[in-house]
């Protein structure tokens, strides 16, 4: 459409220099001569404002990605410390696991041992009760003490508490435990009788002679299913701990221990 007003001017100016009117074709020629420029002027401006325009948008987007650039970046070093707390607090229960670990296979290797022991002293009771009948009732009575002591002393392994079992003479006692700030005399017996009650406060003078130190805590193991009321109230008179549990013995010895250590 351009190009067919350009030739019908061009021709126009022809014309107007035949018939001589040369100030006409002057102006003419120079719409001529300066259209193009103009134009390509106004398409230049036209396109300079286009870019101007694309390079506003293109600085916004990039003042918006170098925010989000920056919020990564924030967001990666909070992960980063996140991730490294998290690999320090998977160490250390790692190390509490490994020490754990280290601790129950202790425990096993103790348990193993005091099981052995057990059966070794069982077939060797057995055999002494078969070969004396007339002794069986004694001897039920020693396999019946011997598993409870070990089953005592293996709670109070667990417990960091070591027990010793002691000749009934002269001690009068079946075992001492002892920690760093505990030292308790043991008695076992069936249901349990005043008698039991005499003989431990007797024990804890025998053992004060014998060894010079006198024990701070007095426990009757009693191995029925329920001690009797009277026995545990003149246990309880007396200070004696009475109780039918290896595991709630060592815990309470347990306990004792550590309220005098932190004393």
């Amino acid at each position: 459409m351009e190009e067919a007003r350009m030739a019908k001017l061009r021709a126009e100016f022809s014309r107007l220099v035949e018939e001589g009117r040369i100030k006409e074709a002057v102006e003419l020629g120079l719409e001529l001569l300066w259209r193009p420029l103009f134009e390509v002027v106004e398409r230049t401006a036209r396109r300079t404002e286009e870019n101007a325009r694309a390079i506003g948008e293109l600085r916004e987007r990039t003042e918006e990605n170098a925010k989000a650039i920056a919020e990564l970046r924030n967001r990666t070093e909070e992960n980063a410390r996140a991730i490294a707390e998290l690999r320090k607090r998977t160490e250390e229960n790692a190390k509490a696991i490994a020490e754990l670990r280290a601790s129950i296979a202790e425990l096993g290797k103790h348990t193993r041992e005091n099981l052995r022991a057990i059966r070794e002293l069982r077939a060797s009771l057995e055999a002494e009760i078969a070969a004396r009948k007339g002794e069986a009732g004694r001897l039920e009575g020693l396999i019946t003490r011997t598993r409870l002591i070990l089953g005592l002393m293996s709670w109070c392994e667990a417990y960091g508490l070591r027990l010793e079992e002691l000749p009934a003479r002269p001690y009068r006692a079946d075992a001492a435990i002892e920690g760093r700030r505990v030292l308790a005399l043991v008695e076992i017996a069936k249901t349990g009788e005043e008698a039991n009650v005499q003989q431990l406060l007797e024990g804890a003078r025998a053992y004060e002679r014998l060894r010079g130190e006198r024990p701070n805590a007095l426990v009757l193991y009693i191995y029925a299913e329920r001690p009797p009321e009277e026995l545990v109230r003149a246990c309880e008179e007396q200070g004696i701990i009475v109780e039918n549990s290896p595991k709630r013995i060592a815990a309470r010895l347990a306990e004792l221990e550590e309220r005098r250590t932190g004393a």
